[in-house]
């Protein structure tokens, strides 16, 4: 997506002197953009597909491989399935709002489409995303006491020590994701504030 924005922002740099200098076509730096807009809808369909197979084969091992007794095992697996489940939903709902966005449109309000865009993948990139890795882990770390019983001691240490690498790995990513949303969304409104001048 980021790729897409930084494209979309130079085409919007050459539009801005196009008019300028007439030397770009308007046709072309739409057809670049369709071209840029089908690509971040490969990525959430990408996004979909990776999530759905690890949904499936960790439905699969809680149920067929170790289906759990105690109830809060129980609740774990209901929030880890749950986490996946909407992230996965999230997903679909981007593709459907990015489909919604039509390049061909007046340029403000494509822009201002452009705009509630981004700002809902921020929210989604942001607190829903938090939310569900702390739901899901809370639900993985409440599988522990049952593990406990089917697992060495050095092996769960092991499970939870690299969870816990996992996390931080996890959570460093989500804050770049934020940090180039926000000068992403910046520069969307720089572009609305230059639309609305001319």
């Amino acid at each position: 997506m980021d790729e897409e924005l930084k494209k979309l922002q130079n085409q919007w740099k050459d539009a801005k002197s196009s008019i300028k200098s007439a030397d770009i076509e308007i046709s072309d730096i739409i057809e670049k953009a369709k071209k840029n807009k089908k690509n971040v809808l490969y990525a959430h369909y990408g996004n979909m597909l990776i999530l759905t197979m690890a949904l499936i084969m960790i439905t699969t091992f809680f149920y067929y491989v170790t289906p759990f007794q105690q109830l809060i095992s129980k609740i774990g697996v209901v929030l880890m399935i749950g986490g996946l489940t909407l992230r996965i939903l999230i997903e679909w709902i981007s593709s459907i709002r990015s489909k919604q966005i039509d390049l061909t449109e007046h340029a403000i309000r494509s822009v201002d489409n452009s705009l509630k865009f981004y700002q809902f993948r921020k929210r989604i990139h942001g607190p829903v995303t938090v939310t569900i890795v702390g739901l899901y882990t809370l639900g993985f770390y409440m599988l522990t006491p049952e593990f406990s019983k089917y697992i060495d001691l050095q092996w769960m240490i092991i499970m939870d020590v690299g969870y816990v690498i996992g996390a931080i790995i996890l959570i460093t990513q989500i804050r770049k994701g934020i940090k180039k949303e926000m000068v992403e969304l910046a520069e969307i409104v720089q572009m609305r504030k230059e639309l609305t001048a001319l």
